[in-house]
């Protein structure tokens, strides 16, 4: 598995408490759980215990692509982060689904997923750049809307660095605090809160590699199919306008 598949091959996991970044296969999950949903609820039911709580270092937040991602014209863009949840009680596993351009340019960074636990000392925001992963300090992010973050950060690391962040209800671990990415992407399930224990602010993403297909020819075969569909059934939207998507 690797560039040839769908896949960037890749999963990293972020310590916080310890500052250790080690890397995983995607292989070994991909192979029987289908998408970054299916990857993230593996790795989740192997790894968090019954009696972890959503604010616990313990728990995991994990950020996955699929298989379709970094293709154009499948519509692959989704991308889920998912942990256990403390929006409810008894709290429990939950995703939340995101678009725009934040899972494609994880994916062109070289990882499928990933996997974040632990609980840092002071604020800190990680930055993927091409299969590397550092961990970043973040005190002066502390505070500040998720909005203001991505402004900053793109302010030092440049406009073709993606983000996702969560703002002060994250940082204060308010239940109903999200997660904003580019595009104004928006998470809920209340992960916001479970970024915020870990004293996590954001993650900047930004790659320069790619992916192809097993089977190039039967994509584009596909392609050429969905293009039909799209000209003989056009979209409309609530005014009679063709193109609303």
């Amino acid at each position: 598995m690797g560039s040839n598949s769908g896949y960037a091959g890749k999963i990293a996991r972020v310590d916080l408490s310890t500052g250790a970044v080690t890397q995983v296969p995607t292989e070994q999950y991909a192979r029987d759980f289908l998408g970054g949903q299916g990857l993230a609820t593996k790795m989740y039911w192997d790894e968090v215990l019954p009696q972890v709580g959503a604010l616990d270092p313990d728990n995991r937040l994990i950020f996955a692509t699929g298989p379709c991602a970094g293709f154009q014209g499948l519509a692959g863009a989704r991308w889920v982060v998912c942990g256990k949840s403390p929006a409810a009680n008894p709290e429990f596993f939950t995703h939340s689904n995101l678009g725009g351009t934040w899972g494609v340019e994880l994916k062109a960074a070289g990882f499928d997923g990933l996997v974040v636990h632990g609980k840092a000392e002071s604020p800190v925001y990680l930055l993927v750049q091409d299969g590397e992963i550092q961990i970043k300090d973040a005190s002066s992010l502390w505070g500040k809307g998720a909005v203001r973050v991505r402004e900053t950060l793109k302010g030092e690391l440049g406009d073709s660095v993606r983000v996702v962040a969560t703002g002060p209800a994250g940082d204060n671990m308010a239940v109903p605090s999200t997660l904003l990415a580019d595009d104004d992407s928006c998470g809920t399930g209340s992960l916001g809160a479970v970024m915020g224990s870990k004293k996590l602010k954001a993650i900047a993403v930004r790659g320069s590699g790619g992916v192809s297909a097993a089977h190039p020819q039967r994509l584009q075969e596909l392609l050429g199919r969905v293009a039909d569909l799209r000209r003989d059934f056009p979209s409309t939207d609530s005014r009679g306008g063709e193109g609303a998507e």
